[in-house]
């Protein structure tokens, strides 16, 4: 209790008292301020209570617009948007007249719808090109194909012609209208010995020099090339013989050929001359002896009867000319009676063959009277062969018999 009252002491001063009095001072002030602050703190309470009340209200307000949005934009974006994917997925699928929708719009929408048809029109137009490049592949491939047969119908034809120009036994070039040689067969490089030089493609002319060369060819080559060039020009045909300088005759014949072109057919015809003129030699050798008998000789086609020849011998005996008898039957030339004697001795040399054995007749000629003559027969040939003839020696006995009586 002592230490109490020395408290009490100590404390109950002026000073003390002082002290608790400025003491109790700064208590009642900082009341105030703290009174004031819970004040404050109240006002500041009820304004968080309002901010919060109207920050719920304006959040409240942002989720409703938010929602709004989101359907507004579900409306006008979002399904915008799905159409125009479906559209995209159903150009992508290969269907380029599908319609693209939202293109009247004026927002990012429309320019997204515009540009998928744009890749809509891009897309119709690669088809287009694939469909006109298959096409154009088609028509390729067939047009190969096509070639490809005329190409091998071509070489089959080319063939064909070949060995048909190289079997000809005459000698074949064909010239076009500046006289190049566009084809020539083997007969015609062995009848001027030509060298595997010249081939389709050379010129007349080198065909020419070669045979200068091989003294096959003796004349002027420019003016013989420039007649060909002429004929040609002209499309007239030709056909002559040429001598070569080695004895060889040769027969040509030049026709035109459609497209200015020109065809010579070129044959060696020295032995067929040879014969021909050892022929002509022996006709005019029996000619001349056949004339200068002194028996009649007669001649008759054995198919209609008709004479084709009498000598002079049988001119005298007949009374008649040659001019008179050829091309007449017996019954134009003589009488019935003498024309049925000639025709049934015509049968009798047709069954025997040949009637060697001379036969006596009387004729009555109309030029000279009863005549006597005396006649061999024989037969030229056969039924079937257009040279069958009947040939008669005749001899006239008329003096001859009348002597003897």
């Amino acid at each position: 209790m002592a230490w109490r009252t020395a408290a009490r002491e100590w404390s109950d001063n002026n000073a003390n008292r002082k002290v608790r009095s400025q003491l109790n001072s700064d208590v009642e002030a900082l009341e105030r301020i703290y009174q004031q602050r819970a004040r404050e703190a109240d006002a500041l309470a009820n304004e968080n209570r309002y901010a919060a009340a109207y920050l719920f209200a304006l959040g409240l307000a942002a989720l409703m617009f938010a929602g709004l949005s989101v359907v507004v934009m579900r409306g006008s974006v979002v399904g915008a948007l799905a159409d125009i994917t479906q559209a995209t997925d159903r150009i992508a699928a290969g269907d380029v007249k599908s319609e693209v929708p939202h293109l009247g719009r004026h927002d990012e929408i429309g320019r997204l719808a515009r540009a998928v048809q744009n890749f809509r029109d891009a897309v119709a137009r690669i088809f287009q090109l694939e469909e006109l490049e298959l096409g154009t592949a088609q028509a390729r491939d067939a047009a190969r194909t096509e070639r490809d047969s005329f190409n091998d119908k071509y070489q089959a034809k080319k063939w064909q012609l070949s060995a048909a120009i190289n079997s000809m036994p005459q000698g074949l070039i064909m010239l076009d209208g500046k006289a190049n040689v566009v084809a020539m067969n083997s007969n015609y490089r062995q009848i001027y010995n030509l060298p595997e030089t010249i081939q389709a493609g050379s010129t007349l002319e080198e065909i020419l020099q070669h045979r200068v060369k091989s003294r096959l060819f003796n004349g002027d080559v420019a003016k013989y090339v420039a007649a060909v060039l002429g004929r040609i020009a002209r499309r007239e045909p030709a056909a002559y013989e040429i001598s070569l300088n080695d004895g060889r005759t040769i027969k040509i014949y030049e026709r035109p050929m459609d497209g200015g072109g020109w065809v010579s057919v070129q044959e060696d015809v020295t032995a067929q001359r040879q014969h021909e003129r050892i022929l002509e030699r022996m006709e005019r050798f029996l000619a001349t002896i056949i004339e200068n008998v002194a028996e009649g000789i007669i001649a008759k086609d054995a198919r209609n009867l008709r004479y084709v020849f009498v000598n002079k011998a049988a001119e005298k005996m007949i009374g008649m000319t040659r001019g008179e008898i050829i091309g007449k039957t017996g019954r134009e030339l003589f009488s019935a009676e003498a024309a049925e004697l000639i025709e049934r001795r015509d049968q009798q040399l047709l069954a025997q063959k040949q009637q060697l054995e001379p036969i006596v007749d009387t004729i009555d000629n109309p030029a000279r009277g009863r005549r006597v003559i005396c006649a061999r027969r024989i037969q030229v040939g056969g039924a079937s062969e257009e040279s069958h003839m009947f040939v008669t020696m005749v001899e006239d006995r008329t003096e001859k018999a009348a002597a003897a009586a």
